[in-house]
């Protein structure tokens, strides 16, 4: 499956409007907020226990996912090109078998559930609030909306860091460095993406720049913005990776990048990537292959790193708000 995918969901009472974008959806929301209400109405519709007037509405089969790993495993199997529901009662949704599963499949999921699922790389961008927007008399509709818990506002406000801290020490964190040199500030790696909240924390006196592959980031985010606000003084960026800002930057070009870039979501099918961050990663090394800026995750090529490729991806940042002119401290 690719492309966006909308679920209208609705009773005499409530509507749910979900608005899919990638393959993996994250609904958050507090207790009588209507997460386990929408997984029931869906799944009654589904086996023919509802009354009249509910409707699910998808241009997709729908399913609900419950019981045990070996009856969720045998069904897994069979599904194909729908979207999936579980609510987060399930304890299958935390396990590795599971999220195997998830990562082979050609489906697209909604998982309703407060707490991080480690295992799964999904989007910052795809974590979700429900929020009742207003309870009127009984014979009205209750129209439930989504919100994202992480707005990119709040992820990118103007900063003038005295370290940047990265996930890790490939190709990234190389051109970070590169930039960090160019404007006396410091740079470091996290040793991994699950390390960045402590990082911050153990630094907090100092203004971090905490920058992230969004596309896969979503489980360590809480945590993150936890450290963020214990902090004060840090940010965190989180473009969808360092490939996506090389194939934004155009220091490389091929046919039809432009439209993939505006539209990336029509273009990842979620069998073969399951996240956004792969899908990149692995055009950018197909439009290299065979030319100077051949493209290596472990190492990066030293002619992404010439004076005008890295002022390519500082100008992306500082589109974002990042490293103002007087960005040193």
């Amino acid at each position: 499956m690719k492309g966006s995918i909308k679920v209208m969901v609705s009773t005499k009472k409530l509507r749910y409007e979900l608005n899919l974008r990638r393959n993996i959806t994250i609904i958050q929301g507090d207790s009588a907020s209507g997460k386990t209400t929408l997984i029931q109405i869906i799944s009654d519709y589904l086996s023919g226990r509802s009354g009249p007037g509910i409707e699910v509405v998808c241009d997709k089969k729908c399913a609900v996912l419950t019981g045990d790993m070996e009856s969720v495993e045998a069904r897994m199997k069979l599904l194909k090109d729908t979207v999936v529901f579980v609510d987060e009662q399930e304890r299958f949704l935390y396990t590795k078998g599971f999220a195997a599963a998830v990562s082979a499949s050609d489906c697209y999921f909604v998982f309703v559930t407060r707490d991080a699922l480690n295992m799964l790389p999904y989007s910052v961008n795809e974590i979700y609030y429900l929020k009742n927007s207003g309870y009127y008399q009984h014979t009205r509709q209750v129209y439930n909306s989504m919100h994202q818990v992480y707005p990119e506002a709040d992820r990118s406000e103007a900063i003038k860091p005295s370290i940047v801290v990265t996930e890790d020490s490939n190709a990234g964190y190389e051109m970070y460095e590169a930039i960090c040199q160019n404007k006396n500030v410091a740079c470091d790696s996290a040793g991994g993406k699950s390390n960045i909240a402590r990082y911050i924390l153990a630094n907090k006196d100092r203004a971090v720049l905490a920058i992230v592959d969004g596309a896969a980031f979503g489980a360590d985010m809480q945590s993150t913005m936890h450290a963020l606000k214990a902090s004060g003084k840090s940010r965190v960026w989180s473009p969808e990776s360092f490939e996506y800002l090389i194939l934004r930057s155009g220091i490389v070009q091929t046919e039809g990048l432009g439209k993939i870039m505006e539209e990336p979501g029509n273009f990842i099918e979620s069998r073969e990537y399951v996240s956004w961050e792969r899908f990149f990663t692995s055009l950018l090394e197909d439009i290299t292959r065979n030319t100077i800026y051949v493209y290596s995750k472990r190492k990066l090529n030293s002619n992404y790193l010439t004076d005008g490729n890295r002022k390519r991806i500082e100008k992306l940042m500082q589109d974002a708000g990042l490293f103002p002119d007087d960005a040193a401290e």
